[in-house]
């Protein structure tokens, strides 16, 4: 495994005294730091002032910025990949390179930096392959004293065969170029999907599911899409065989389907018998061709 750690401070400091001054110092640099004040610039050495906690007649903001990650070279494409990132975005790209490589670009913002940096060194990921299956991990504390916000996206990279398989939590799941079978869930936000795909399996409680099927793609297991507050959009070859049932606010299918098709529900067959397609939704719901 390969794992991969660096981080950064960067400072904001707001000077009330001089009105709208204000100063960007990264830490790990010994630059002179530039402020800006109305339309000109100022060249202002970082030694001029103490940039301690208790610097008086400013107000400080700080921002933590890092990167953890881990590689498995040795993941086998076509088996299951399980991905479980429950505080932050997740972007999954199915590419041709080999193996699992999965990064967290981190900011922390809060005022106390022995906070920030104590948090930021608690965020951890874990990355693992066999010859059956693939799996990544991460780790990500909660807020305490000194911290203001948190943003922890996850990116994985995989093979295009993989079997993909998310579980996220309060942010979005995006998965892109995978031409097997996909897996998504989440609980605060939208997931989108594209790809030669050959089923799908996404829910989420809060957000638009879009589902965008390459024209070469065949649907051949049983697939399903299930937004508790928001709409669906999918899109499929026209030559698409199965079974559909669709659920919704307002439901438009460019499809011809024989059997019940109403305002708020269609459920018929498509061209030729196959896979059952499963649409529910709480909003629109639209079933088109692909772009």
């Amino acid at each position: 495994m390969k794992a991969l750690n660096r981080s950064s401070f960067r400072r904001s400091i707001l000077f009330v005294g001089l009105g709208a001054l204000a100063i960007t110092v990264w830490t790990q640099t010994n630059t002179p730091a530039i402020a800006q004040e109305g339309g000109g610039l100022l060249d202002i050495d970082i030694g001029d002032f103490d940039l301690g906690d208790d610097t008086k007649g400013a107000e400080q903001s700080m921002s933590y910025e890092g990167q953890v990650g881990q590689d498995a070279a040795n993941y086998k494409p076509g088996t299951p990949v399980y991905i479980t990132h429950t505080k932050g975005n997740i972007s999954v790209r199915c590419t041709d390179s080999p193996g699992i490589q999965a990064r967290i670009n981190f900011t922390i913002e809060g005022t106390k930096e022995s906070a920030m940096q104590s948090l930021g060194d608690r965020i951890g990921i874990r990355t693992y392959a066999s010859n059956s299956q693939g799996s990544v991990k991460t780790s990500v504390p909660g807020k305490w004293s000194g911290i203001d916000d948190i943003t922890v996206p996850l990116t994985v990279n995989l093979p295009r065969e993989a079997r993909v398989n998310v579980t996220g939590g309060g942010g979005w799941v995006q998965i892109v170029g995978c031409t097997g079978t996909v897996k998504a869930t989440t609980r605060g936000g939208g997931i989108y999907v594209d790809g030669i795909l050959s089923s799908f399996d996404l829910s989420t409680n809060k957000g638009d599911i879009e589902i965008e099927l390459d024209s070469t793609a065949e649907l051949t297991s049983t697939s399903r899409a299930t937004a508790t507050a928001g709409g669906v959009t999918l899109r499929m070859p026209i030559t698409q065989k199965g079974n559909l049932n669709a659920r919704g606010e307002e439901i438009t299918v460019d499809h011809l389907v024989n059997g019940t098709n109403t305002a708020t529900r269609v459920q018929g067959t498509l061209s030729d018998s196959g896979p059952s397609i499963t649409i529910s939704a709480s909003g629109k719901v639209a079933i088109t061709t692909p772009q």
